[in-house]
């Protein structure tokens, strides 16, 4: 048989199979971060403060629903309960990495305290958005800013594991700073 011949044979079947890779590599469900802003605005080292105290994020209702309690899908209830579920998520993950001997969501504020307080800014199947701050315990001046979007996101209630890790990660990056 001629070579080309054999080569003729074999290009059906590996295009088919470079369409195959694609179809899976398109089809898969990843979601890409993209830190927008990083900020440091300490005036003391990081490593001085000993503890950090997690709020939940802000979550106004119309980033999710136009309509009342009684009426919410689930989506929409699952929704409402993401700002809870986020600091979870980041509390675990901050204590995972012992950044810090106090994590909790809901202790004492000292002067060797951080507190970290954000906002939703954006809220869909598509995208997350979110800003976080963190607090000096003794007068609440603004020591770190972080802004994070989450994108091609398919399921927006999966995805708080990957943002509360991206949180973490911030703090984590900024702890000797």
């Amino acid at each position: 048989m001629p070579a080309d011949f054999r080569s003729a044979i074999h290009l059906p079947g590996l295009l088919v199979l470079l369409f195959v890779f694609w179809l899976i590599s398109a089809c898969s469900a990843t979601s890409t971060s993209i830190v927008e802003e990083e900020v440091v605005t300490n005036q003391k080292p990081m490593y001085t403060y000993k503890s950090i105290v997690i709020q939940d994020l802000d979550l106004k209702r119309e980033l999710y629903t136009d309509v009342k309690e009684a009426g919410m899908s689930q989506r929409d209830h699952l929704y409402s309960q993401m700002p809870g579920e986020l600091s979870e998520h980041i509390e675990r993950y901050i204590k995972s990495r012992h950044s810090f001997p106090s994590v909790s969501r809901n202790g004492e504020v000292t002067p060797s305290t951080l507190v970290l307080k954000g906002r939703f800014t954006h809220l869909g199947r598509f995208r997350v958005s979110v800003t976080v701050s963190l607090r000096d315990g003794t007068d609440g001046h603004e020591v770190a800013y972080f802004r994070q979007t989450l994108w091609d996101v398919l399921d927006t209630t999966e995805t708080i594991s990957s943002l509360a890790r991206e949180v973490a990660d911030f703090i984590n990056r900024i702890q000797y700073k």
